[in-house]
C-alpha cells in the first residue's frame, strides 16, 4: 500500500486435533477463514489497497493464542504502525445466511464503513457488549483480543456457534458453500470500505 500504517487480516490454522481417536478437522472452525487469506490475498494483489496489508494464519488460537501473542510481540517493523486486526473464524456454516460483525460497541467508528455493504447475507453487529445480557460476547473469544489488548481496533467476522462446533461433525461437508462464497465476498468488501475509510483525507 501507499501507507506503511498496516491492516492485518488473521485466522487460525489449529483446531482439535484427534480426540479418543477421531479426527476433528476444523471445517469451519476455521479452515474457512484461514483458506479465505488466500482469496483475500488474490483479490488485493490486483485492486492495490491504500495501506499495507498483512495476512497472518496463526497457529495455537484454541490453547490460548500464543501464535497471535507472538506475532503481536514480534511485529515486523513493530506493531505501532498497525491500525486494525480483521480476524476470521467460523464463516463457513450458517443455515440462515447471518454473520456477524463484532467489534463496534468498542470502536463505534468502524461501524459506518460495514453499513452499506452490497451482500445477499444478513450482517449483523453485536456480540461485543458485555451489558448485552441476550447475546454471548465474543470480544475475547478468538484471536483478535490480542489486537485489542494491545489498543489495536478489530472487526471479528464469525457465525453462531452451530451444531458441528468443536465436534468431529465440522467437515467440509457440513459447510454451507454458498453461504462462504458470499461470506468471503462480503469479507472483502469490508477490508476494502475500512482501508478506505482510514485515509487520511476521509
Amino acid at each position: 500500500g501507499e501507507s506503511e500504517k498496516t491492516i492485518v487480516v488473521t485466522a487460525h490454522l489449529d483446531h482439535l486435533g484427534v480426540r479418543n481417536g477421531e479426527i476433528f478437522n476444523g471445517a469451519d472452525d476455521d479452515a474457512s477463514g484461514t483458506a479465505a487469506l488466500f482469496s483475500i490475498g488474490s483479490f488485493f494483489n490486483k485492486n492495490k489497497p491504500y495501506h499495507t496489508l498483512v495476512l497472518a494464519a496463526v497457529d495455537a488460537e484454541e490453547i490460548g493464542s500464543p501464535g497471535c501473542t507472538y506475532l503481536v510481540e514480534n511485529f515486523p517493523g513493530g506493531i505501532d504502525n498497525v491500525i486494525l486486526n480483521v480476524n476470521m473464524d467460523m464463516i463457513a456454516h450458517n443455515d440462515n445466511k447471518e454473520i456477524w460483525a463484532c467489534g463496534t460497541y468498542h470502536y463505534p467508528q468502524l461501524r459506518a464503513p460495514l453499513s452499506n455493504l452490497d451482500t445477499d447475507l444478513s450482517l449483523y453487529f453485536g456480540h461485543d457488549n458485555p451489558n448485552d445480557s441476550l447475546k454471548d460476547d465474543w470480544t475475547r473469544s478468538s484471536d483478535h483480543r490480542i489486537f485489542h489488548d494491545a489498543g489495536i481496533p478489530f472487526i471479528y467476522f464469525g457465525v453462531e456457534d452451530h451444531e458441528d462446533y468443536h465436534r468431529p461433525s465440522d467437515t467440509y461437508e457440513n459447510i454451507n458453500p454458498y453461504f462462504y462464497a458470499s461470506s468471503v465476498d462480503l469479507i472483502i468488501k469490508a477490508i476494502n470500505s475500512l482501508d478506505t475509510s482510514f485515509r487520511p483525507e476521509n
